[in-house]
């Protein structure tokens, strides 16, 4: 399947806390990337929750979006850093950001500061190798309540590939 990029939205209840700030470029003809920063500036413990919620729809109208297998229930974060994003999100994005990569597990504390991301492409690396042709609304929510609450919202088109 191929997958194409089309809005990203990134949400902060308390931007000096953490804030992801992204953007989708153009590289090419039907070639996107996303760039842009994530800012932490909060000990990211075990009461921290991280939950991603992903819909499909067949028209890319609201209305249509469904909730699909693929979610994830909230979780703590080091559990999420060990899972989802150690096997999915780096194979995912790949090496195009300075975030730190935690190959060998997660080693506590995760850095405070700003982390680069430049012109990450989704490969698919960790996804499923068949996903239904529509569009697909990705919401990943970190919650350090009630110091803050980010979402960040991807819209993708996924369709067959051409050979």
């Amino acid at each position: 399947w191929d997958v194409t990029l089309l809005s990203i939205k990134c949400e902060s209840t308390n931007p000096s806390a953490m804030n992801t700030s992204l953007r989708i470029e153009r590289l090419g003809r039907g070639e996107f990337a996303i760039s842009g920063t994530f800012f932490n500036n909060i000990e990211l413990d075990k009461d921290v929750i991280v939950e991603l919620r992903i819909y499909r729809s067949h028209s890319g109208n609201e209305e249509d979006y469904k909730l699909t297998p693929y979610s994830i229930a909230p979780q703590p974060f080091d559990v999420y850093l060990n899972t989802m994003y150690r096997s999915v999100l780096m194979k995912t994005i790949g090496d195009c950001h300075d975030m730190p990569k935690y190959e060998n597990g997660y080693d506590y504390p995760f850095p405070k500061g700003t982390f680069n991301i430049t012109r990450c492409q989704l490969t698919g690396g960790g996804l499923p190798e068949i996903l239904t042709p529509g569009f697909y609304r990705g919401e990943a929510i970190i919650d350090a309540h009630p110091t803050v609450v980010q979402t960040l919202t991807l819209i993708v088109r996924i369709s067959l590939k051409m050979f």
